[in-house]
């Protein structure tokens, strides 16, 4: 290979890393230049907007970004009492569950509002999580999210929660839906709604951990929505009246 070669071989790979790295950056600079301006949500969840939005940060103890392009773009912010709700709860079902890491979906925008192709997600209080999985050696696996799976939106699993050898692992997500509703109280919040497949519901109630949800199991949505909730669940949140 000539030295003209080799040189714009060099350049190429450069460019390439950059190109990969800057959604990266990107994802955490929006962290780390977000301000401590407390959140307001106003509307619904269907017709809301969002003031002060908070970004999640793109990976930390117990949970992952499903992708680093759509934390870039902005699509993973919350209001600030859900930011926190979500990452307590994610670092303690982790330390729970060696291993166990929880992919997050889209959120929202830091303005809320129109929030594609989504039907909700417009007040900040919704949140997107991959169901967790183990493989055929009963070890934590994340949800794949590729360009090719619409970034794990566009995988079917079966009616038993099977994709392939992973399987859901209901007991840790029955352990995520206890850790949500505590932590989420502890900031002003409650776990509103849950959204998963209907087929799923019996599985989840009959683990574990699905057996001490008690009154949060009220919140699991037993009807079919206009997605089948079967990569991932979707959960609102609402703001807690001051007593």
């Amino acid at each position: 290979m000539s030295r003209v070669l080799r040189r714009s071989a060099r350049r190429l790979a450069l460019a390439a890393g950059l190109l990969l790295l800057a959604p990266v950056v990107v994802a955490h600079g929006r962290v780390w230049v977000d301000s401590a301006t407390p959140s307001e949500s106003a509307g619904s969840p269907a017709q809301g907007r969002l003031l002060h939005g908070h970004p999640l940060p793109p990976s930390g103890p117990g949970h992952v970004t499903y992708s680093y392009l759509g934390a870039s773009l902005g699509r993973q912010y919350v209001h600030g009492a859900v930011r926190d709700a979500l990452l307590d709860a994610f670092a303690a079902v982790a330390a729970a569950r060696p291993g166990r890491r929880f992919v997050v979906g889209e959120t929202g925008h830091r303005r809320g509002g129109p929030f594609w192709p989504h039907r909700t997600h417009q007040n900040g209080l919704s949140a997107d999580i991959f169901v967790p999985l183990r493989d055929g050696a009963g070890q934590p696996e994340d949800v794949p999210t590729y360009p090719w799976n619409k970034l794990g939106y566009g995988l079917e699993l079966d009616a038993q929660g099977r994709l392939g050898d992973l399987t859901i692992d209901f007991d840790d997500l029955a352990r995520l839906l206890s850790a949500l509703d505590e932590k989420a109280r502890a900031r002003g919040l409650r776990v509103q709604r849950v959204i998963v497949a209907p087929e799923y519901v019996p599985l989840l109630l009959a683990s574990p951990s699905g057996r001490k949800l008690g009154a949060l199991s009220a919140a699991i949505v037993r009807g079919q929505v206009w997605w089948r909730h079967d990569e991932h669940v979707h959960i609102d949140f609402a703001l807690r009246a001051p007593r």
